[in-house]
């Protein structure tokens, strides 16, 4: 497959070229980083359970073109930041292309702008060359806030109700027209 510059430095208007490619770019990258099968994410089983994990098989992906693997029961990187009580947040999950079995530490989390409903809620920009794995919904309906990195997941009095949700395939919710 022809590189975006190659197919681009054809055309004979550079201008065209560039708002071409400034316009196209963002595709290209996302082709090029996306899951092919499912982390399965879930909540992990160790202590404290303050970050998802990987699910009971190998997860497969692309990072820049390159093939990835994310090994079952991998924990993902920390959250960090803060859900107010009654209202819904989303963290991301990215991975970068550092080798062919990802740990934690070749992967980013992000979180989204919380909102009064679900539907309001507004993902992170995704990075530049990196995959979205998966991301969790938070949202405390118990006796607080959610902090990341300090309220357990599993804290059923504060968080009952935490989603998981496992990406495959391009996918991208501030690609918005």
């Amino acid at each position: 497959m022809d590189k975006l510059t190659s197919v681009l430095g054809a055309f004979s208007d550079k201008r065209d070229s560039l708002v071409l490619y400034n316009a196209l770019k963002g595709l290209y990258d996302e082709a090029s980083c996306q899951m092919l099968t499912t982390s399965g994410l879930v909540i992990t089983a160790t202590t404290g359970k303050y970050v998802p994990k990987s699910g009971a098989a190998i997860a497969y992906g692309i990072v820049k073109g390159y093939h990835v693997t994310i090994a079952a029961g991998t924990d993902m990187p920390a959250l960090a930041g803060t859900v107010t009580n009654a209202k819904f947040n989303v963290f991301c999950f990215y991975a970068n292309k550092s080798g062919t079995s990802l740990t934690a530490t070749d992967m980013v989390s992000a979180m989204g702008t919380e909102g009064a409903t679900i539907d309001v809620v507004k993902f992170p920009n995704p990075p530049a060359g990196k995959t979205l794995i998966g991301y969790v919904i938070i949202n405390p309906t118990g006796t607080g806030n959610f902090v990341g990195g300090t309220t357990a997941l599993d804290d059923g009095t504060v968080i009952p109700n935490t989603i998981y949700v496992s990406v495959v395939g391009a996918f991208n919710p501030t690609a918005l027209y």
